[in-house]
Parts: structure tokens; sequence; C-alpha cells
């Protein structure tokens, strides 16, 4: 009986909780409803230094935490502020976790170096951040939260009023590469080049004060690349080079100025003194980085002292430059006829130094060493052909063959004993071959005897050769 009273009571009981429930998760359907649940914040710091002046590094930090996790990294959306210089990428995310009434937090901070360039109060304007979280009941949850307005004073400390560049940084190192020499006497059309570069901690390359450059008077183009503030002398600028390093987490800033000094006329110059000034961040002070002056003498007899207008010199360097021209022309042409007539020279050159004959009488005594006789009567039979007409058995008809293997065999009649033996030990048929090579035997000094034979037999032929075919015969008029 009781029972029945009290199930109308838990229903709706049960009714009121469950209403409740959707009441609750309806209400966490936007980061701002998480913000006004207590489950996520947004806070913006400014991590300044006491006293902060033109020029130093200073921080903005943004912080998102929430008592569950993100769901993607978030981003802070681009904003600008007036009288700041901000590098590209300057937003260093860092991801960590804290510990609110014991429960862990995720946090994520973002922080934004900024470098103001005028002394005043600076109001910094909401900053818009995405935001991505992963909720309990209702999921991933997106969108943007803004950060509130903050501010910060910029300071310019009485030693820097009037110093219109200056580098704020803990340490400044300058380093000087080329300098001039005082007691040396400069020819005109010398050069210097002097490298000058400036490194700072804490301040990134593109805060370093540039190095004054002397004024252009005689070019109207700002661009130009030479200028000139001193008569006779012309100076070429090159393209700085600047940039970034991290050491161990300490940002390092570094520029590079080279100057290239041309000396055009005689006499004696004079650069001054530069003062490079820093502000030492460390001790709250202004320190200064002097760049020397420099002073030496250019005398005459450079190239650019000749008289262009004299006859004789113009001459002179018209006709060294025609030469000079002249003989380039003849190596490239002579290069040229080389490389074109290259097989020409080759065949020319391994007959003057008779190269065909030194392979043949090579491989020749190489046979007779290893006792195969029939290749080495080919190679001899080859060598006396080749030595007798100059040409090579490829290059000749077999008609023309034959006929200067029976010119040959008539020439080498009176080699036959070395030849015959040689022959012997080549042909002789298998039923015979073993008392052969009882009875003879052929040598490499063999070998090299038949070879000055033949060039012995040769060399008399050509000498004997007292009249020329075909030409009729002189004879002495008594």
């Amino acid at each position: 009986m009781m029972s029945k009273k009290l199930i109308p009571l838990f229903l709706a009981v049960s009714f009121i909780c469950q209403l409740l429930i959707i009441t609750n998760a309806s209400a966490a359907q936007s980061l701002e409803d998480l913000v006004n649940n207590g489950k996520l914040t947004i806070n913006l710091q400014v991590h300044q230094k006491e006293p902060q002046i033109v020029g130093q590094a200073l921080i903005l930090a943004i912080e998102i935490s929430t008592d569950r996790w993100f769901a993607t990294g978030s981003q802070v959306q681009h904003f600008t502020l007036a009288n700041t210089v901000m590098q590209a990428n300057n937003i260093t995310t860092i991801n960590g976790s804290k510990r609110i009434e014991g429960q862990t937090w995720a946090m994520q901070t973002h922080e934004i170096t900024l470098y103001p360039t005028a002394p005043g109060s600076y109001q910094v304007p909401p900053i818009l951040v995405a935001v991505s979280v992963n909720t309990e009941d209702n999921g991933i949850v997106s969108g943007t939260l803004n950060t509130e307005t903050s501010s910060f004073t910029i300071e310019l400390p009485e030693a820097l009023i009037g110093i219109d560049s200056f580098i704020v940084s803990p340490q400044v190192i300058l380093s000087i590469d080329g300098q001039f020499d005082e007691e040396k006497d400069y020819a005109v059309g010398d050069a210097i080049t002097q490298t000058i570069t400036i490194t700072a901690t804490d301040t990134p390359a593109m805060m370093i004060t540039p190095i004054k450059q002397l004024t252009n008077k005689k070019s109207v183009n700002s661009n130009a690349k030479y200028s000139t503030g001193i008569a006779g002398l012309s100076i070429y600028h090159k393209p700085v080079k600047i940039f970034d390093k991290s050491n161990r987490g300490e940002l390092i800033g570094t520029r590079i100025e080279s100057f290239t000094y041309i000396f055009e006329q005689p006499g004696s110059y004079v650069i001054n003194e530069q003062i490079i000034y820093w502000w030492n961040s460390q001790s709250n002070r202004l320190e200064e980085l002097i760049i020397p002056a420099s002073a030496w003498t250019v005398s005459g007899g450079g190239l650019s002292q000749l008289d262009n207008s004299s006859p004789f010199l113009t001459f002179s360097f018209n006709f060294a430059t025609i030469v000079n021209i002249a003989i380039v022309m003849l190596l490239l042409t002579l290069t040229y006829l080389v490389f074109i007539k290259r097989q020409q020279l080759s065949t020319f050159y391994n007959k003057l130094t008779k190269r065909e004959q030194r392979v043949l009488r090579k491989r020749f005594l190489t046979s007779v060493t290893n006792k195969d006789y029939l290749t080495a009567s080919q190679y001899i039979y080859q060598y006396t052909s080749l030595s007798s007409t100059g040409l090579s058995n490829k290059n000749i008809s077999n008609r023309e063959l034959a006929d200067i293997e029976l010119s040959n065999k008539q020439a080498a009649a009176p080699l036959s004993p070395l030849a015959d033996k040689l022959n012997q030990l080549a042909f002789n048929n298998a039923t015979s071959e073993a008392a052969t090579k009882q009875s003879l035997s052929f040598s490499v000094n063999d070998a090299k005897a038949l070879i000055k034979q033949i060039d012995t037999s040769i060399t008399i032929k050509v000498n004997t050769a007292n009249f020329i075919p075909h030409e009729r015969i002189k004879l002495n008029k008594g």
C-alpha cells in the first residue's frame, strides 16, 4: 500500500533530475559556457622588466587552461600594435599542466615577443585565440575566446635622450676585419675591404643598429651599390647579412656589413670614427662601441693615372689587347683542329713510332716464351709484312697480301735456319711432334735474333735500291 504511494513521488523526482541534467548539458554547448561554468580560463599577462625601455624585448603571455584536455592546439590570431616591432614566427607555445583545488588542469601558454620603438603608454587590444576542448559530456567544443585588454608603459632613460639609434642587450660584441695601414703607401686602383660584425644577445638581428654610410653625392639612384662622400674614393657596400640563432634557449642576433673602398685618386684620406651606442640591460647603463677612425695615403702610379689622351699609350694598350686576342684565337683554332683531326693524328703517331711493329714483336716473344710456336709464326709473318710494306694486313686486299708474302719469302731466304726451325716446331704433325721437340728448340734469344735479321734484311733491301722504277736513267755525258 505504501509502495504504491511512493511510486509517483519517485517518478517525479527522477523527472526533475533528468531536466537538471539536460539543462546543464545544454548550458555547455560553447566555450563561453565552459568559461562561465569555471571549466575553461583565458588570461593575458605582460612580462616586462623594470624599467622597460625602448627597444627592449617585452613578452605578452596568453594562458588557456581547462579541467579536461585540448582536442587540438590553440592558435593566436594575428593582431597589430602601434609603435612595436614583431618578428615573423614570434609566438612560442608551451604545453603544461597545473593543479587547481586538487584537480589537474591542462594548460597552453603562448608567449608573444615584441619590441616597442617609442616611449609612452601602450594599450593591448583584445586578442582572439582559437581553442578546441574535449569536454566530458558534449564531446569536442571549438570556438574563439578574447583576452581582456591590458596595458604597459615604456620608458626612455635620460642617457638615451637625443640618441637616434642604440642596441638594448645584456651583451654586445663588435669585431672588425680589414684595417687600413697608415704607414703603407697605397697606389691608385688599390682597394681595401672592411667587414664589421655586431653580435647581440637577447636581441634579434633586425634590432641591431646599422653602420652609417658615407652619403652618395654622385649617384642619384638611391639603390646604387657604389657610394662616395669623399672625392677620389668609391665605396662598394655589399648586401647586409642578418641572422638569428638560439644557443641553449638564448637568442643571439648577428649583423654583418662589408665595405670595399676603391682608391681612384692620390692623396691623404681620413674616415672619422663611428660610435655604436649600447644600453646594457643587465647593468642599466649606456655603453659605447667604437669603430676607430681610418687614415691612409694613396700615391700616383696606378693604372688610372695614365694619360688616356696620349696616342702612344692608347696604341700600346690596343696593340697588346689585339695580340692577346690573336693568341687566344690561335689556341682555340689549334684546339679545334686537333679535335677534328684526332684520328689522323693518332694514325700518324702510330706510324711514326712503329707502334704496331712493337706490339707484334712483343706478342711474338711472348708466344715463343709460352712455346706457342704456331701463334708465334703468325706474329712474325705479320711483323715481316708490316715492316716491309708499312701496311697493316687488315688494310690490303688478298692479291696484294699474296704479292707481299712472296716478296717477304724472297727477302727472308737468308733467314731460313731460324725461320725453318720455327716453322718445323709450328707445323709438324702430331706423330712426329715428340721427336721434333726433342731434336729442335727455339728460345727467346733465337726469336730476338730472327727479328734482328728481318730488320737488317729489310734495311739492306731499301738501301740497295739504286734507281727509281719507271724513271729514265740519266747517263753521264762524256
